[in-house]
Order: C-alpha cells, then structure tokens, then sequence
C-alpha cells in the first residue's frame, strides 16, 4: 500500500504561517494571479473541497457579496460567513440540487481519488472525478462562468473533454 503524501516543503511551512489548511492553495492563488478569474461577488461551488484551503482563499476574493458552495465526502470545518459548507457525493444530482438554486459563476475542482499506486487506475479514477465535474459545470455553471480542476495524467487524460 503506498504511503500518504507528506512532503513538508517550503509551501507546507507557508502555509501554516498564513494560517492556510493545505500548500494547494498556492496552486489556486497562481492561477488566479495569472489569470484573475475570480471576481468580487461570484459564486462559486468548490467541489472536494476538504480541507478548505481554496475556499479560504476564494472568501476572501469574493468578499461578503459573493457566495462559496464548499463540498466533500469529508466533514469541513467552518470556514468564514460566504462560504456555506455541505458533506455530501458530487455525483449525486438530488443532492446538488438542494444546494444550487441559481447558476453558479464559477467552479473549482481539486479532487484526488483514494489513489491505488498503480498510475493507470489512479488515472482512470481521477477522470472519473472531472467527468463528474463536467456534468456538474454543464447543468450548474453560467454560460459566461469558468472551470478550475485538477486531473492526474495518465491514459485516462486525454480523454476528458470540456
């Protein structure tokens, strides 16, 4: 069985100094300084979002006008009043549907299958996720709305399509 992630580099130590749960959200802070397409007021759904280090910083980018859908399988610990935050299976249309009442601006996705070792069925789980997510971005997003995820290469990669 492969051993759990633990690298403690320079990104693991700021992020403790930042009082961020997870080094991920530097990814998510790269890619918003690069590209900027998370505005004051948007909402959001963050799918996978345990242990809620993208949703702390959406939060803050969003401000008190936007909203922020937080879900996992995994309980999240409260994050700040726009983000509301929901334990449940993304791939559960009945519940999603409870959750979102109106197009959502945007979506992020970091989610990571329970990984095997083995690189082709980690693949194969991981476009799994974002094919959820697909679905969830053509019956949820926005037309104008934008897409952030993250999927492991493999095989399976070139076969999600957006």
């Amino acid at each position: 069985m492969p051993k759990p992630f633990t690298t403690k580099d320079q990104y693991f130590y700021l992020a403790k100094a930042k009082n961020l749960r997870a080094r991920s959200a530097f990814k998510l802070e790269e890619i918003q300084k690069k590209f900027s397409l998370i505005k004051n007021g948007a909402i959001i759904a963050d799918l996978g979002a345990a242990p809620g280090s993208w949703s702390q910083l959406l939060s803050q980018w969003i401000g008190q006008k936007g909203k922020i859908f937080a879900i996992d399988l995994q309980e999240i610990e409260p994050i700040a009043s726009n983000v509301q935050i929901f334990c449940g299976d993304i791939t559960d249309f009945k519940f999603l549907n409870k959750i979102f009442e109106q197009k959502i601006t945007g979506a992020v996705a970091d989610l990571a299958p329970k990984t095997t070792g083995t690189p082709d069925a980690d693949s194969y789980h991981s476009a799994e996720l974002n094919h959820a997510v697909l679905d969830i971005c053509q019956k949820y997003l926005h037309p104008n709305g934008f897409l952030i995820t993250k999927i492991f290469q493999g095989e399976e990669f070139v076969k999600v399509n957006c």
